[in-house]
């Protein structure tokens, strides 16, 4: 499935800017540019001159910003076996054609299945659920944000799932508080929680083993070319980005809460924050 990377250059800038705490000003001050060039460049404007500038303040790749504002790169199209990557409408976030991910993982050799987040639409993952004669198993939240939750209620109350499982320092409803380091085991599949926060409170990236491939699920802890928006845990998203996901494997394929699905080989050679 090829949909739009969820971040443009400007919004990398953007999200850089607002986790170290400069504005305008002081972006101009520090890159020797004028602030309506700063305002041009995070309104979208490209000017590589500009942005190289912006970036090397911002402790960005400028190679990498540069090929992403060029639109030099997407990421390659994967189909792994046993996993399916639902990409539902969220039209009340800030612009119209908004949209965030969900994740269901088939356990080999069963017919039980495995949903990370629930997307905004849930006849999309019922109908695939029931096309493909499947069980709900267990349902895992990355974290608690509207829209990553947004089909909970429906899905639960259809398909009777009991096991429900979200981060510990972001409980929500009735699911069980999932601590770091836990290790949750569907037949051949393993589920490992790892604390990604910075995003939010309490956010996990699942690490799952028994696929043909090593996946993660890291819902909005990192994009294809970008990372969720980190008001207040700028540092603690890079660091933990880097050492919880960053390290795995670079085969390893990253489901992302928005945007198209890539690798940490992938992230590592285009992403700017990286």
């Amino acid at each position: 499935m090829q949909i739009n990377i969820e971040d443009n250059f400007d919004d990398v800038l953007r999200k850089s800017a607002v986790g170290q705490r400069l504005g305008h000003g002081a972006l101009a001050v520090r890159s020797n540019l004028s602030i309506q060039e700063v305002r041009a460049l995070l309104s979208g404007a490209f000017n590589e001159k500009h942005l190289r500038a912006v970036g090397s303040v911002l402790k960005l790749d400028a190679d990498k910003l540069v090929s992403m504002a060029k639109a030099e790169w997407y990421p390659e199209i994967r189909q792994i076996q046993g996993l399916k990557f639902l990409n539902t409408p969220f039209p009340a976030a800030a612009y119209e054609g908004a949209s965030v991910n969900c994740f269901i993982v088939t356990v080999p050799q069963t017919s039980e299945a495995i949903l990370f987040d629930t997307g905004a639409c849930p006849g999309t993952v019922l109908n695939y659920l029931e096309t493909n004669q499947l069980n709900l198993k267990a349902l895992f939240l990355t974290h608690t944000h509207r829209d990553h939750v947004a089909a909970y209620d429906a899905i639960l109350e259809t398909t009777g799932c009991a096991q429900v499982y979200a981060p510990e320092l972001e409980p929500y409803k009735d699911a069980t508080a999932v601590r770091v380091g836990e290790v949750f085991q569907f037949g051949s599949l393993s589920v490992e929680a790892r604390l990604t926060n910075g995003h939010s409170r309490g956010g996990m990236t699942y690490v799952l083993s028994g696929l043909e491939k090593p996946v993660a699920v890291v819902g909005d802890s990192l994009f294809c070319l970008s990372q969720g928006g980190t008001q207040q845990g700028y540092r603690a998203a890079l660091k933990n980005n880097r050492e919880q996901i960053l390290s795995l494997p670079a085969e390893t394929v990253l489901c992302p809460g928005h945007g198209p699905m890539s690798t940490v080989g992938e992230e590592l050679a285009h992403n700017p924050f990286f």
